[in-house]
């Protein structure tokens, strides 16, 4: 498999409070992908949260506050980079944006909705975890990805990274 670069955003133009913690770090445990890589990014309840790059949506759970428990709660999206080898998973989202759901094909930047906080919770925050998808979906090797220092330090902008994925499960190369 070739290497590819994806341009990358933050997911907060404004609201971002700080780092709430990143992959591997207290509740970020294996097995899923998705929790163990996870980045905990504080924000302002009712912060709008952004693609952090272009993707299709591939799952996506509406909101049932009937459901909200202290780890669960809020929308979830699973999305996919256009050449199906990487990914992202939000979460603790509420007021989605009209239209999105499986199928729809997002932009990087693009309104997903805003942060929520469920009545129990600890600090607003969105989680977002990323993965590498070496050999491309759906049969590729998952393999989770961290760039919490990064996506902290280019919060609140509109600042434009390019992340290389090498498909050979190193590291993510930023430029």
């Amino acid at each position: 498999m070739s290497a590819f670069a994806v341009d990358m955003s933050s997911p907060f133009l404004s609201g971002f409070t700080g780092g709430l913690g990143g992959p591997n770090e207290g509740g970020h445990q294996p097995p899923e992908w998705y929790i163990q890589f996870g980045m905990d990014l504080g924000a302002d309840v009712g912060s709008e949260v952004r693609a952090a790059f272009d993707a299709h949506i591939t799952r996506f759970n509406p909101h049932d506050p009937s459901k909200d428990t202290s780890k669960v709660y809020g929308a979830q999206f699973f999305m996919r980079y256009p050449n199906d080898m990487m990914g992202g998973f939000y979460t603790h989202i509420s007021d989605v944006t009209t239209g999105l759901g499986v199928g729809s094909d997002v932009k990087r930047g693009d309104v997903l909705g805003k942060v929520y906080l469920a009545a129990g919770t600890q600090g607003a925050h969105l989680h977002l975890a990323l993965v590498e998808i070496v050999g491309g979906a759906p049969g590729g090797r998952y393999m989770g990805v961290n760039l919490y220092e990064h996506f902290k330090a280019k919060a609140n902008s509109n600042t434009v990274s390019s992340i290389t994925f090498k498909q050979d499960g190193s590291p993510p190369i930023i430029t």
